[in-house]
């Protein structure tokens, strides 16, 4: 446990430093940073699954754009949920976005917090935490989209190809 926390710690200062402000000293999320985000955002769900004895996710570009085409629509809304404007849900956005495999969760948040700030409250959540450590899952996209305010529409996507549900199914 001691180790995990360290590795928090360690993940939420270096990724702090990185976040520039405008000029209203809000918090923005360049494009330059979005790749390191986005691995610093899986090496922290790789750190809780290896602390469950689940298998390291590897990210996925089709769940990525999923998770970035839901950002934009919940802010479209004004509505951090699961339910798409169209009414789609997670399964039906990742096909859209060319992931083969079973949407395992889909974790959103609506706030000013940075990533390691909403990992923390996602870790924090007893089902969202049971949702990253499932031992099924192969693959993690994270998108998000961010108002002028500073506001961000955070979407993480959790899935499992579909050779691995195959083989869990097996099981």
């Amino acid at each position: 446990m001691f180790r995990l926390s360290v590795l928090f710690l360690i993940a939420a200062v270096g990724i702090s430093g990185c976040m520039p402000t405008g000029e209203s000293g809000v918090m923005r999320i360049t494009e330059r940073q979005a790749d390191s985000i986005r691995l610093n955002q899986l090496d922290l769900v790789n750190a809780v699954r290896a602390s469950a004895g689940a298998p390291a996710l590897t990210l996925s570009a089709e769940l990525t754009a999923a998770a970035e085409t839901h950002a934009r629509d919940m802010a479209s809304q004004l509505r951090a949920w699961n339910f798409g404007s169209d009414r789609s849900s997670p399964q039906t956005r990742a096909e859209r976005a060319g992931f083969d495999g079973l949407i395992t969760s889909e974790d959103v948040a609506e706030t000013f917090l940075d990533n390691v700030g909403i990992f923390q409250a996602w870790i924090s959540d007893p089902r969202a935490r049971k949702a990253m450590q499932n031992p099924v899952a192969t693959h993690m996209g994270l998108g998000w989209y961010q108002e002028e305010s500073g506001k961000i529409w955070w979407v993480m996507d959790i899935g499992a190809a579909n050779g691995a549900v195959r083989v869990a199914r097996a099981e």
